[in-house]
């Protein structure tokens, strides 16, 4: 299976503007994700995806691709299907298999990546895929952009949503008095969504065509175009968390993570 990482990012994220350029232990955050997405098994070839010139530099700078996309383009799964067209024009050799590793991931671990790609070969009938990892601490399920997940007996997505899902009805340890008293067992049936999503290329262009649907906006998940369109998606788990950067104050804990890992001192 031939498998294409493209990594979207963009310059003008309204709460951290130049965000991919923003440096985690001295690094462009931008180099992290590009690094992890070249390191992971199965991927053969890993291209950047941007609307800036900036960020464009910055990844060629370090020995990286970059595709320079429309900035009027809306997602960053749009991007995603925008630079493996403009490979394909190139005259590549097309791909089975294409990745959208949100490019504000730093610490996205490569065996994650793996992961996802070992799913969609294992799976050749899943038209898209993505990754989990376990909550380890009940005061996670409250925070809205730590994404929950629910799957089910195959592995496959149910629902995605910001809220605790699924909810515990005949306990109290949703009041938040009572996070203390939940025991492990209950949180191991809740799985963190991580930022990573695997696509047949059919799949991808046709989810691009699809609508922004109600409960995508909703709850600001594009994922949930995908299911309400009744297109499954499969759940790799790992035990690999990896941290979204939204905002400057993101930053340390991205790079507390990294440092558990032994990847900076």
């Amino acid at each position: 299976m031939r498998t294409l990482a493209v990594l979207p990012s963009r310059f003008q994220a309204s709460r951290f503007p130049g965000k991919p350029l923003a440096l985690i232990a001295g690094k462009p955050m931008i180099q992290w994700v590009f690094e992890a997405a070249s390191l992971a098994r199965g991927v053969d070839h890993v291209v950047v995806a941007t609307d800036d010139d900036r960020i464009a530099g910055t990844v060629r700078g370090f020995g990286g691709e970059a595709i320079l996309t429309d900035p009027a383009l809306p997602s960053g799964t749009d991007r995603t299907a925008a630079a493996m067209a403009a490979l394909l024009e190139t005259g590549v050799e097309p791909f089975d298999c294409v990745l959208n590793i949100q490019g504000d991931e730093p610490a996205m671990h490569p065996e994650t990546v793996a992961a996802v790609v070992a799913l969609m070969a294992a799976q050749p009938d899943l038209p898209m895929g993505t990754a989990a990892c376990p909550f380890t601490h009940p005061d996670e399920l409250f925070n809205p952009n730590a994404v929950k997940v629910v799957m089910d007996d195959r592995g496959r997505a149910l629902y995605f949503s910001r809220s605790p899902i699924p909810y515990l009805r005949n306990a109290s340890v949703f009041e938040p008095d009572f996070r203390p008293w939940m025991t492990p067992q209950q949180l191991g049936h809740f799985q963190r969504h991580l930022g990573l999503y695997a696509y047949r290329p059919d799949a991808l262009r046709a989810f691009t065509r699809l609508p922004p649907h109600p409960l995508e906006q909703f709850e600001m998940l594009e994922q949930l175009r995908a299911l309400a369109a009744g297109i499954p998606i499969g759940v790799a788990r790992t035990p690999f968390l990896s941290l979204g950067v939204d905002v400057p104050g993101d930053v340390a804990a991205a790079e507390a993570l990294l440092r558990e890992r032994g990847l900076i001192c």
